[in-house]
């Protein structure tokens, strides 16, 4: 670093915890941090470094005030993993969690519940503080035929084609969300609704 002092990626941290319990963020009642500027749609990342800083305020853990009230993500959620009940989501109904494990999708998990390759976003489309993002969120990398088709394809043990891995890294997605079993399954799902 510039001035002497070194900062390192820390990918094991608990990155939304961090975030609120230091203030710069606040959790919505879909468990997903959200900040003043971009709502949720950003990627939260935390480092360590041995520059030398001050004594900050820690934040007891704090839900977004609209979130009382707001049923939003509630409503909009296709497998019931937010209950008003609950402060935390129930993940072991997430279709996230399912969608990035390379188990076979539970049985209970409806067909017309899946809605992306990776994740879902259903909770953060609908929320009343991502509104003012709507229109920022740009479209990422898109997919010719034939690569869909190799995706489609894809066996687990050989390398994607050059010009296909270039697209998924394109993505951004984290490599362990990438994996070589995963894509072609969710794909596939995805494409029979």
């Amino acid at each position: 670093m510039p001035l002497g002092y070194s900062a390192a990626r820390a990918v094991t941290l608990p990155h939304k915890l961090l975030a609120v319990h230091s203030g710069l963020a606040l959790y919505g009642r879909n468990n997903i941090c959200y900040g003043d500027e971009f709502g949720s749609y950003m990627q939260i990342m935390s480092y360590v470094s041995d520059l030398p800083c001050v004594e900050a305020q820690w934040f007891p853990l704090r839900r977004m005030e609209n979130c009382e009230d707001c049923r939003a993500c509630v409503i909009a959620c296709p497998t019931g993993a937010i209950d008003t009940d609950r402060q935390l989501i129930n993940s072991d109904r997430c279709i996230t969690l399912a969608n990035e494990l390379t188990d076979d999708f539970p049985e209970w998990i409806d067909k017309d519940a899946h809605n992306s390759i990776i994740g879902c976003s259903k909770c953060q489309d609908c929320c009343p503080s991502n509104a003012h993002n709507k229109n920022n969120v740009k479209m990422g990398a898109t997919f010719t035929e034939k690569e869909t088709a190799e995706l489609l394809n894809h066996m687990g043990s050989e390398p994607y084609s050059e010009s296909l891995a270039a697209k998924i890294e394109e993505t951004g997605l984290l490599q362990e969300y990438t994996n070589p079993n995963v894509l072609p399954r969710n794909l596939a799902v995805l494409l029979l609704n």
